[in-house]
């Protein structure tokens, strides 16, 4: 029976060059992708459509008129701009130095050989599931001189243990060895090494661990909540974009501003739409130029036969 139906799909495959699997797996992945497409979607068409066709409601899934007002008032709105400068400067610095410090440590952790290196390593990982709690953390930060500074915001994610134990794990089985020590009798030092071997045979690995540090960088307003607060000219634009979703007095205030410029008293719905566009196309223009380390970059430099 079974060898039956397997020569009924081998046939079918052969006949039409696919089978019921390809279609449901086609259908399944198609319908998954637009549920999730969706909501971006809806927000972009939102964010340009018309002040009337927002009184006429419905649906949207097209565009009904383009018109960039929301925009205008945003970045004609000095806080937004303001913030906007704070997360592209805190996120650009915060991942470069994250994935500094993460990969240099990463990489002298693996040297599993070296004595103690596993008494370190397993004191850095008791930090990914135990910490001293906000109020000691706070404490520190004040000690250090960091409460109410734009460095809180950039300095405490120079290690991120998540990423540490992926980039120990990959510099201890997927970088040759061999590599490194032709590096050090060639006269290198292991810096040296570290930085004209090993970091262009681990591009793929460091592309896509800084574009998720990033994304965490330009989404991370909680920094700024819990040790800043009180100056406005340090918000991130992720905590702008939290205010507008929450805080009537916020919307009130841009909505108001946008009168002064000329324009109609905008819906709320358009504001909140095109604020959420600002925040999501800085990730969406930086990806596709990361993106092809992700699956290149892991055999660069390695050695030819």
């Amino acid at each position: 029976m079974m060898r039956r139906m397997a020569g009924e799909r081998r046939t079918m495959y052969s006949r039409l060059g696919f089978n019921f699997y390809d279609v449901f797996v086609l259908v399944f992945c198609a319908g998954f992708g637009l549920i999730c497409f969706y909501p971006l979607w809806y927000c972009l068409v939102a964010s340009v459509m018309p002040y009337e066709e927002y009184i006429q409601g419905g649906l949207m899934l097209w565009f009904k008129g383009f018109d960039l007002q929301y925009y205008i008032q945003i970045f004609g709105n000095q806080t937004y701009v303001n913030s906007l400068w704070i997360s592209a400067t805190k996120t650009v610095l915060a991942t470069t130095l994250s994935v500094l410090v993460t990969s240099t440590m990463a990489y002298a952790a693996s040297k599993s050989r070296i004595r103690g290196m596993k008494v370190i390593n397993a004191l850095v990982v008791f930090n990914l599931f135990f910490s001293g709690g906000l109020i000691p953390t706070y404490m520190l930060y004040q000690d250090l001189g960091l409460i109410g500074s734009y460095w809180v915001m950039v300095l405490p994610g120079a290690l991120n243990i998540t990423y540490y134990i992926i980039m120990r794990n990959y510099f201890s089985y997927s970088v040759p060895r061999e590599l490194e020590e032709a590096a050090l009798l060639d006269g290198c030092s292991e810096f040296s090494a570290f930085f004209r071997v090993v970091m262009p045979l681990s591009k793929s690995m460091l592309a896509a661990v800084a574009l998720f540090i990033a994304v965490i960088n330009w989404n991370d307003y909680y920094n700024y909540m819990m040790y800043i607060g009180n100056r406005t000219e340090l918000q991130p634009f992720a905590w702008i974009l939290r205010r507008m979703l929450t805080d009537k007095s916020m919307m009130n205030s841009i909505r108001n501003g946008a009168v002064s410029m000329g324009f109609e008293l905008p819906p709320p719905m358009g504001l909140r739409m095109a604020t959420i566009i600002c925040a999501v196309i800085p990730i969406v223009v930086v990806y596709p130029f990361i993106q092809p380390y992700f699956t290149s970059g892991m055999t660069l430099g390695a050695v030819k036969e």
